[in-house]
């Protein structure tokens, strides 16, 4: 089996993947959500995630093209027997409009047209709905790198005030703490909304609300 074959064939084992019990290939939305189970589970599983939803994103991505492209040749037939039918009908081809054409092709295969877009409207909106469920799980990428931010700062905030004994509040140090705050505060913002969202959401699930 060659490397190709045998990357193709992990890929789609990967729906077997699971988080607390439930399995990428469920689809599950408590998969993109961050207060569910631990952080390491989901760090763990975010690159077999990655990897098996963009690869059945890509899957649709050519099945779709392949249906607009056998769309695209049964149109072309389909409007030539119908240019056919309008031009025996003529004494002169001149005399042939475009309009007369498109007529006749679709009073000659409106059964037949509005089945062709049938099949395109739902793989394409299947196509869609995969293209946004891989933009969540991009999303919760940079939820993760947040959340690790936020857990980061917390141990080493305990740990330094475990560690160490507080300084003397001299003079210098007040002059200085505006300066340090100021720069902490450049991503003060994002870290306070994603603290806050993961509070809410444990608020939420010790209620048993959803």
């Amino acid at each position: 089996m060659s490397v190709i074959e045998n990357i193709t064939k992990t890929c789609s084992n990967l729906g077997d993947v699971e988080l607390s019990g439930i399995k990428l290939e469920d689809a599950n939305r408590e998969l993109l959500d961050i207060t569910h189970g631990s952080l390491d589970q989901h760090v763990a599983m975010q690159p077999a995630a990655m990897s098996y939803y963009l690869s059945l994103k890509k899957m649709l991505k050519r099945r779709l093209d392949n249906l607009k492209s056998a769309y695209g040749r049964w149109e072309k037939k389909a409007y030539a027997v119908a240019r056919a039918a309008v031009e025996s009908g003529c004494t002169a081809k001149s005399a042939i409009k475009v309009e007369d054409v498109k007529a006749r092709y679709i009073v000659d295969n409106e059964p037949d047209i509005e089945n062709w877009e049938e099949r395109l409207e739902k793989v394409q909106a299947q196509y869609d709905d995969i293209d946004s469920w891989c933009e969540g799980w991009k999303q919760k990428s940079f939820s993760m790198r947040e959340y690790v931010d936020i857990d980061e700062e917390e141990r080493y905030s305990t740990s330094s005030s475990i560690s160490r004994k507080p300084a003397p509040v001299t003079q210098e140090r007040r002059d200085k703490r505006p300066a340090r705050l100021s720069a902490h505060d450049r991503n003060g913002e994002s870290v306070s909304r994603v603290r806050s969202f993961i509070q809410k959401r444990r608020r939420e699930r010790s209620d048993g609300s959803v």
